[in-house]
């Protein structure tokens, strides 16, 4: 028998297949040898859900190795070598090499065929579009998306682009266009049943491998169990289908592998290790909370609150604009593109709108009303601030060296916001004022890195730091990640919560009184008055809101002479990020991890078989589930009828009304995976992070807030395998109830938390959500406005005690001849149309213009002469404004332009100022050289 030991000194002569029971103890195997793990399928057969693009990959890539590079070793279950995949002739054909100048002929037809999703933009494996001569797709063996630029057929360049962002980051001369399924067809219904299109072979059929079993017995027990359960899924004429199209026989298996190996091995002993910073194909939408939908509210700043219906391409004798309809009670305005920044969408209680009329005059006292009552409010909040920079703090100097040391330490890749807020967080800590910043990001953003960052640079500058949570299990989560970064070097952690013994609370209290221990984590117990310290600098709050208001009183007490941290998962858009920027200091990470997905999630009325289904699918894929409960008078009856339902699966029971010692075990079995489903109250909703639970039951979830829902949800998905979320209710629910579950069903992603704080606010209200006194402010104008007049009070206040009052003037254009849109055959999707219109007028400078330029050309190929045309208007309109000018008018080839503040111009022919008007007067201009002439006389 070989061991592994043995196993990894071999000298591999051809492919090795190591054979393992479950597909838990196969990933941990993997891990262990740095061998390529090779899965089964991770949905039951005829499932609505495909077979997930990661699992699809990994089995491709493999069996793509096996036919270029066969000495690699290869760890997988009999379910995973059963399954049917192409023949090695079938993926060598339908593989293509594209290189720069040879031909692609029909790209569209080639991908389907190959099976990629068609998408307008491709940012998830699996995709695929095509924007005129640019084909974008992201398939295996790549980090990065593929964009290939043709000209008629002929590939011109080829570069790999960042999903995220959309822009190019590297060249290539070649790359690999692989399947994205086990079968060719451009139907893409056949992941679990691929024999069905002609693929009946296996990855045994793609090498002579020399094949290791560890514990046989198992490994068919395993097999068997796993076509039970999905055979028992499955009517009878699927049955058939199933058995038929996805498997080769199990005696065929048998007698494939039968001069196998035995490996012995100990799997009881492999434990699952974080996965080391690696680019994931799959990136998650950005979700943009600007976005226009034809017939909801939105808000012009001029004309108050109407409705929008969508685009309309209007032309006359001078040319071809793009405008936004939007509809009042009196009339229609029609806005041009470049004026999309006096448009927002409506956010705010949408039940008592009333759609204003242009010519009454509501609007203007409305706005008024507002920038009154904001003025007191925003001096009040520049008083606070100002009192609080005059506090002299404490300055950390930190160790560069250590710390240094310690990031090296964090086993993935920060995201570009995870590192802004780090940045802002240590700067702030060697600042002398003390520091009071807010970090807000989604559930499993990375919150807590920046948390022990903090708190490594408060400690080696040699002062205490207290870390505030509002659960005993999240508090035992954060002690043993606290101690297991920071023990290694030297600092001393300890745990203050209710199962803390009255010998050993003593003794914390003291060495806290002495100095002897460095970093303290409990709950509310840290905040009774026998807690004291030696030399505390830094106190890190935990979901801040969870706290009450006394409790809050003593973190006031806190915040007069240490350093503050405050962690929130409130998601907190840019806007009001900006209003906020100044007043208080406030991180956000609205970035996730690198392949993070999106939590697929179903609403249904409760089922027996539903949630065996569930549980069971999570189990054979070598997951753990979490299943919530909220009443504790009856969870027992709960626990077991899962037990009866699920009589395959470990089950462990965890509430708050438990001992803290049975408590403590139940989630440490949980963790550690030697259960595979916890049944829990949701006293699970804060901070847990269990990387292996991909699916999520709540039985009663119409009980629940849309924030609960939202936090529960945020249990899972917390690693790159795809994600489920049940959310059970009784037949009969209320309408409110309803609305938050087809909200929580509808709204996942990335930015998902602030959509659903919105939409929480059209459920609830706007006040309930923000707490505002303002919240009646809010629905009169709409959020947007609100955040923008606020920043304007703020910036207006700045400027009044700095006395440096700057002019800013927002320049409008009128009757500029020409064909100024961006034409739909080269931006077809109108959504993406109007992104980009909103960008250009968000633009502050040239410079941030050409940049957008660069970006177009890279993502839809060089620019048509219309767009160019509208790229000059949005250049005109920054020049523009710089000289004050507030409009440019064209008629009749009379060109003029209205200024606040008269300005310098260098023009040498003949024109009129007439100074009491404010107007330039320029005559003889022909239509055709008017943009020509506007730039020459503002440049």
């Amino acid at each position: 028998m070989r061991t592994t030991i043995d196993f990894l000194k071999l000298n591999l002569e051809k492919p090795v297949l190591i054979v393992v029971p479950t597909e838990y103890e196969a990933q941990l195997l993997s891990q262990k040898l740095n061998a390529f793990y090779f899965p089964s399928h991770d949905v039951f057969p005829f499932e609505e859900v495909a077979v997930s693009f990661e699992v699809r990959c990994r089995r491709i890539e493999i069996l793509w190795k096996l036919l270029n590079d066969p000495k690699i070793v290869i760890v997988c279950t009999l379910h995973a070598i059963s399954r049917k995949t192409f023949s090695p002739v079938q993926l060598r054909q339908a593989a293509r090499i594209l290189r720069k100048g040879e031909v692609f002929h029909n790209p569209e037809e080639t991908m389907l065929n190959l099976g990629y999703d068609r998408t307008y933009i491709v940012r998830t494996g699996g995709e695929f579009s095509v924007r005129g001569d640019v084909i974008d797709f992201f398939g295996p063996l790549y980090d990065n998306p593929v964009r290939v630029e043709l000209f008629d057929q002929t590939i011109e360049a080829i570069r790999c682009f960042d999903a995220s962002t959309q822009r190019s980051v590297f060249k290539v001369e070649e790359a690999f266009l692989l399947p994205v399924r086990e079968y060719l067809c451009n139907e893409h219904l056949f992941d679990t049943v691929p024999a069905k299109l002609g693929s009946n072979s296996t990855i045994l059929d793609y090498s002579d491998f020399e094949i290791f079993v560890a514990e046989f017995d198992r490994c068919q027990e395993e097999f068997a169990k796993r076509e039970r359960e999905a055979r028992e899924m499955l009517e009878k004429k699927q049955i058939e289908d199933y058995v038929e199209n996805s498997q080769i026989s199990f005696s065929s298996l048998v007698k494939r592998i039968e001069f196998f190996k035995p490996l012995e091995i100990d799997l009881n002993t492999l434990k699952i290790l974080p996965q080391t910073s690696q680019k994931s194909r799959d990136q998650i939408p950005i979700f943009d909370e600007e976005e226009l939908i034809e017939g909801e509210f939105v808000v012009h700043r001029d004309y108050g609150i109407g409705v929008y219906d969508g685009v309309k391409k209007i032309s006359n004798p001078l040319g071809t604009r793009e405008y936004f309809v939007l509809r009042y009670e009196d009339s229609t305005v029609y806005v041009p593109v470049e004026r999309i920044h006096k448009i927002h969408k409506y956010i705010g209680d949408t039940r008592n709108v009333r759609i204003d009329r242009i010519h009454s005059g509501n609007w203007k006292k409305r706005i008024e009303r507002v920038k009154r009552n904001l003025r007191e409010k925003v001096e009040e909040l520049i008083r606070i601030y100002d009192t609080r920079q005059k506090i002299s703090g404490l300055s950390l100097p930190g160790d560069p060296e250590l710390e240094k040391r310690f990031a090296e330490f964090f086993p993935y890749a920060e995201t570009d916001d995870q590192m802004t807020a780090i940045e802002e967080v240590l700067s702030d800590l060697a600042n002398d004022k003390p520091m009071d910043r807010l970090l807000c990001g989604d559930a499993g953003y990375g919150k807590t890195e920046v948390a022990l960052r903090a708190a490594f640079k408060c400690v080696v500058s040699g002062k205490q730091v207290a870390v505030l949570v509002p659960t005993t299990v999240l508090a035992r989560q954060h002690y043993k990640i606290f101690t297991q970064r920071m023990s290694p070097f030297g600092i001393q952690v300890r745990l203050l919560d209710r199962s803390i013994s009255t010998i050993m609370k003593k003794e914390i209290l003291d060495g806290l009184f002495r100095g002897k221990i460095d970093v303290i984590i409990g709950t509310h117990a840290l905040l009774q008055n026998n807690v004291r310290f030696s030399d505390l600098g830094l106190v890190i709050i935990d979901e801040e809101q969870s706290f009450g208001v006394e409790q809050k009183e003593k973190f006031k007490q806190l915040r007069t002479n240490v350093n503050v941290l405050s962690l929130s998962a409130t998601p907190i858009p840019r806007t009001l990020h900006m209003a906020m920027t100044g007043m208080k200091d406030l991180s956000v990470i609205n970035t996730p991890p690198i392949g993070r997905l999106p939590v697929i999630t179903y609403v249904a009325k409760y089922s027996n078989q539903l949630v065996r289904g569930a549980v069971l699918r999570e189990i054979n894929r070598g997951g753990q589930v979490i299943y919530v409960h909220n009443r504790i008078h009856d969870i027992q009856d709960v626990y077991q009828n899962l037990q009866h339902i699920i009589p395959e699966a470990k089950i462990v029971l965890a509430h708050g009304k438990m001992g803290i010692r049975k408590l403590t075990e139940a989630v440490r079995s949980f963790y550690e995976h030697d259960s595979d489903v916890i049944l829990c109250t949701s006293i699970l909703e804060s901070g847990i992070d269990i990387p292996n639970a991909n699916t999520i039951i709540v039985d009663d979830s119409h009980r629940y807030g849309l924030a609960q829902l939202y936090q529960l949800r945020g249990r899972v998905g917390r690693s790159t395998k795809r994600a489920f979320a049940y959310f059970l209710h009784d037949s009969e629910i209320s309408e409110k109830a309803l609305q938050r579950l087809q909200a929580i069903k509808q709204l996942t992603g990335s930015g998902s938390g602030f959509q659903l704080a919105l939409r929480d606010m059209q459920i609830r209200g706007v006040g309930s959500v923000f707490g505002f006194e303002q919240h009646g402010n809010i629905n009169d104008v709409g959020l947007n406005l609100y955040l923008e007049i606020m920043n304007q009070q703020l910036k207006g206040i700045k400027e009044e005690k700095s006395e440096s009052r700057k002019l800013f003037v927002d320049t409008e254009m009128e009757g500029i001849p020409g064909e100024l849109v961006i034409p739909p055959d080269y931006v077809e999707s109108p959504l993406e149309r109007m992104r980009i219109y909103r960008r250009f007028a968000s633009c502050e400078t040239v410079s941030e213009i050409d940049g957008m330029v660069e970006e177009l050309h890279d993502r839809f190929g060089k620019l048509p002469n219309q767009a160019l045309m509208l790229v000059e208007l949005f250049k005109i309109r920054l020049l523009a404004s710089s000289k004050h000018i507030r409009k440019i008018e064209y008629r009749d080839n009379i060109l003029k332009l209205i200024y606040e503040k008269q300005p310098s111009l260098k023009f040498k022919g003949k024109f009129i100022c007439n100074e009491r008007e404010k107007t330039y007067f320029f005559y003889n201009v022909e239509p055709g050289q008017v943009v020509g002439f506007l730039k020459e006389l503002l440049s």
